[in-house]
């Protein structure tokens, strides 16, 4: 995913684990998260209500990440505070789609 999205312009940073992308978002201050929900120290959902509990993060779009994106997975995304839930395998289409909705990518 990390190439797909450099080729269309995107810088593109990577955090291992959840505690890890709350830190880097903190860091970073990105346009948008591309968020895993199954990730070890902390899962995408905790790290996804602890990005947004903080002001100067709060209207970053996440998109929830997950091979487990089925009604009740994306409805505890979006709970959490994801926007939008894309399944595992990824389909790019698809991303290309919330760059441009999220990012006014072109």
């Amino acid at each position: 995913m990390r190439m797909v999205l450099q080729r269309k312009g995107c810088e593109v940073v990577e955090a291992t684990n959840g505690r890890e992308a709350v830190e880097m978002a903190g860091q970073v201050n990105p346009n948008l998260i591309l968020m895993d929900l199954s990730m070890p120290v902390m899962d995408g959902y905790e790290a996804t209500r602890r990005i947004h509990e903080r002001a100067d993060l709060h209207s970053i779009p996440i998109v929830a990440v997950s091979a487990y994106c089925d009604a009740h997975n994306r409805q505890k995304a979006m709970a959490a505070g994801c926007v939008e839930c894309v399944g595992k395998p990824v389909d790019f289409g698809l991303i290309d789609g919330i760059l441009k909705k999220h990012l006014r990518f072109h």
